[in-house]
């Protein structure tokens, strides 16, 4: 019993990364920049990855957007701007959390058939 409930926590780990994505935003360094200053492109909360002009891989959640100086800044992390050359961030993902849904159930369904030792057609 205890292999069956070990089995079903490791599948429900495996598959609890499902829910989000990383989208890159396509558009130019300069319009990047743009738009994180102009049109809220990022915001406070958001989970990103930030690529610099020197290629430098900046990942965090966003806990402030200081325009004033000209940074994003994270918990223990702050970038400027002016050096952000491409951005991802983290969203929800609707056909991984769907997926996600049907293997915990169906999952679910195996391990008791198997606890119970009959068969279950599925």
């Amino acid at each position: 019993m205890k292999s069956i409930f070990l089995s079903c926590t490791m599948l429900c780990l495996a598959l609890s990364s499902g829910c989000t994505t990383l989208q890159p935003t396509e558009a130019t360094p300069d319009e990047i920049q743009r738009r994180i200053v102009t049109e809220g492109l990022l915001a406070p909360g958001d989970k990103v990855q930030l690529v610099t002009a020197d290629d430098a891989v900046h990942e965090f959640r966003i806990t402030e957007i200081n325009l004033e100086a000209g940074s994003v800044i994270g918990k223990n992390d702050a970038v400027p701007i002016a050096e952000i050359i491409a951005v991802a961030t983290r969203e929800f993902a609707v056909g991984k959390t769907t997926a996600l849904s049907i293997g915990i159930s169906y999952g679910v369904a195996i391990g008791i058939a198997v606890a119970l030792g009959g068969i279950l057609v599925l």
